[in-house]
């Protein structure tokens, strides 16, 4: 299968807002459960990753709008998207992902790296006069 094969609306999330398996996984984790109220604990212990590290997919997550803070509690968070758009993209994931995992994730990894080129050039040293970087 190709990244052709998923719907348009998944290729421009995937692109512009999921940058690792781990954060698409937690995404889906509070999409497919919206009522309840998660925190970076409760999220590592059932996908079995670092708190630290789901902590840090979460507030990634609400910052892009998919994720919102359970009543204005500052670890609680629960799906809630921003936009009728955004939830329309990710059911659209969640109904590709299951039959879709090796296309969806090969997107995720064959993304630019610009994010991370951008941010190491912030950090770059340059000599005197030095226009080029």
């Amino acid at each position: 299968m190709q990244a052709s094969d998923l719907p348009e609306e998944v290729r421009r999330l995937i692109a512009e807002n999921i940058d690792s398996v781990e954060q698409l996984e937690i995404l889906l984790l509070l999409f497919h459960h919206p009522d309840r109220i998660w925190n970076a604990e409760t999220v590592a212990r059932e996908l079995r990753i670092s708190p630290i590290s789901a902590g840090e997919r979460l507030e990634d997550l609400t910052y892009d709008g998919f994720v919102s803070r359970a009543d204005g509690s500052e670890a609680g968070f629960r799906y809630g998207p921003e936009s009728a758009a955004l939830d329309e993209a990710v059911r659209g994931l969640a109904t590709a992902y299951p039959t879709r995992r090796v296309t969806v994730i090969n997107l995720i990894f064959s993304k630019p790296v610009d994010k991370i080129r951008t941010f190491a050039d912030a950090f770059r040293l340059r000599k005197k006069g030095d226009d080029n970087g």
